[in-house]
């Protein structure tokens, strides 16, 4: 069966699945070339039936993650009790409940409306299927993972009145255990302290990350509690002068008490909270239900940090983390669950490299045409890699298939190596950026043992740069660019059969420099999706961000080289 899976929210794109097979996925902003682009997204559509000769008659199912509606099932007593509490506790926020409620009534209206048009001008009604927001968060991370049985958490800022869901699937049959209503959002609550640090919310979030290890987490941290907190096995916002369940302005009192304390801590007591309010969360599901396995979804865990103190739990061996975790990948999310409920086929996820690539005989055509560029094809590409990152020089590939999802995984990457530390400063210069994070560190799995006191063999989650790993003291040592400040590190860990080009690079780069790690980020300039086509990646090269860009098997450098 033939699924088409898109979404039109949050930086839009679309997926083609076929059973088992996931085909293609894209995200619409690589195309228009504007971040987290919010668009109907049809150069994705047109890419993912285009890329596999298929059209949209041959679609059987058109899927969306964005049922868009209040499911009493799911919220109405949720919500009544939610009302219940406020009422007793503090009457005077009622309104701010009932703005909340209001605004997400109409804030997917005009996204669904958008969606429905394009199901009827093209015939389409009895092919579609529309999916609660969160079941496709959590069926796409159990369909994705490797585990047939876990606890499922789901969290985000919103979606279809909930933020949070947990619940056990075991053998495709779930429980579900926990919800919490949009009101009392962890997603909300991170991205309120994002803008309050004078960052772009459900942009700027990693940043708050990175910065959370500069500071102490106690020093902030009864302001934290005065916001939201876990209280009675609940997520409880405390509406009013601290909280407001929206990204609306701040009460005097709030910012008054925040100038007390440094950015820093600030962003290491948000940090520390919700780490401890999830884990406080999900731990006794993990007790009362004896399970080994997590997965988890939902914008909240791009937060890797997060997904690292979830790892370490008492009782779990393994966590998987969907790559495409937050509404961005609600297209594949949702037509692998589709695929599922129609067929009872589980998707195999084997990799996130779904989106466009170039043929060799393109790129050599475009290159004929470019006389400031000098390219070879040289019959030993990692070790020609290897000689130019000898010299200091920082290069970037643009190899096969775009990547889907949010990191760069050496598909669309810039590449260095990890002993000067001084390249946190100097390359995010270069590229314009204003990061708190060090680069993460690409190794293969042989090495992995290496670097990280705490990973396995077994950690799906360490090929799609999802989770933080500690570091060992060679890591340290020999690639400091890469170790943040707290000694941890966001790895890719490439396996020989996944991606042989990559794997043999970093071999040969440890076996001549001791260092078992490259510096691996992504191939964009600051606020700009990660690079598509040839053409912008040769742009890059162009205005000397790059010494060399690798484009498939063809090494080019500019003539002033």
């Amino acid at each position: 069966m033939l699924i088409l899976g898109i979404t039109n929210n949050d930086t839009a794109g679309a997926c083609l699945v076929e059973g088992k097979n996931i085909l293609s996925a894209v995200h619409e902003e690589r195309f228009t070339r504007i971040k987290g682009h919010k668009i109907w997204p049809q150069q994705s559509i047109d890419y993912v039936l285009k890329q596999n000769n298929k059209t949209l008659a041959d679609v059987d199912i058109v899927a969306y993650g964005w049922n868009a509606g209040f499911n009493e099932d799911h919220s109405l007593n949720l919500y009544v009790n939610r009302v219940i509490y406020e009422c007793q506790n503090n009457f005077a926020n009622i309104d701010v409940l009932k703005k909340r409620i209001s605004d997400e009534l109409v804030n997917d209206k005009v996204k669904r409306a958008e969606f429905d048009r394009f199901i009827a001008d093209n015939d389409l009604k009895n092919k579609v299927r529309y999916i609660d927001h969160h079941d496709t968060h959590a069926w796409g991370a159990w369909l994705c993972s490797p585990f047939q049985s876990a606890l499922v958490v789901t969290s985000d800022g919103r979606g279809d009145f909930i933020s949070l869901t947990v619940r056990l699937i075991e053998q495709g049959k779930e429980t579900v255990l926990h919800r919490e209503t949009t009101i009392d959002s962890l997603g909300y609550f991170y991205g309120r302290i994002t803008h309050l640090l004078g960052f772009k919310p459900n942009r700027h979030e990693g940043k708050i990350t990175g910065l959370a290890a500069h500071g102490n987490p106690a020093r902030a941290m009864p302001l934290m509690k005065k916001m939201i907190d876990l209280k009675d096995g609940h997520i409880i916002a405390n509406c009013g002068d601290y909280y407001v369940p929206s990204y609306q302005g701040y009460s005097e009192k709030l910012i008054n008490e925040v100038s007390n304390y440094s950015k820093e801590d600030i962003a290491a007591a948000a940090q520390q909270h919700i780490e401890n309010i999830i884990t406080g969360l999900i731990a006794p599901y993990i007790k009362n239900y004896k399970v080994k396995h997590v997965c988890l979804a939902g914008g909240l865990f791009g937060n890797v940090k997060l997904n690292q103190r979830v790892n370490q739990m008492e009782g779990i061996e393994n966590v998987f983390v969907l790559p495409c975790m937050g509404d961005d990948g609600l297209a594949l999310a949702a037509a692998v669950t589709a695929q599922w409920r129609e067929t009872d086929t589980r998707c195999e996820l084997t990799t996130m490299a779904l989106g466009p690539d170039y043929s060799n005989a393109s790129v050599s055509a475009l290159l004929d045409q470019q006389p400031d560029l000098h390219y070879t094809q040289p019959a030993d590409m990692p070790q020609a890699v290897v000689d130019l990152l000898r010299t200091d020089s920082v290069l970037a590939f643009v190899r096969g298939n775009m990547e889907f999802g949010p990191r760069a995984l050496c598909q669309r990457s810039i590449v260095y190596h990890a002993h000067n530390k001084d390249i946190n400063v100097w390359l995010n210069n270069q590229l314009h950026r204003t990061e708190f994070m060090p680069f993460a560190p690409v190794t293969t799995d042989l090495l992995a043992e290496v670097c990280f006191t705490d990973w396995a063999s077994a950690d799906a989650s360490a090929e799609y740069m999802t989770m933080t790993y500690d570091c060992k003291p060679v890591m340290a040592a020999q690639c400091p660019a890469v170790v943040h400040i707290d000694n941890t590190a966001r790895p890719q860990v490439i396996r020989k059969e996944k991606d042989p080009f990559m794997f043999e690079l970093i071999q040969k780069w440890y076996q001549f420099s001791g260092q078992p790690c490259l510096v691996n980020t992504s191939f964009n300039r600051h606020e700009e999706p990660i690079i598509n086509t040839p053409e912008e990646a040769l742009s890059v090269l162009r205005a000397g961000i790059v010494k060399a860009v690798i484009i498939n098997d063809t090494f080019i450098v500019t003539n002033k080289e």
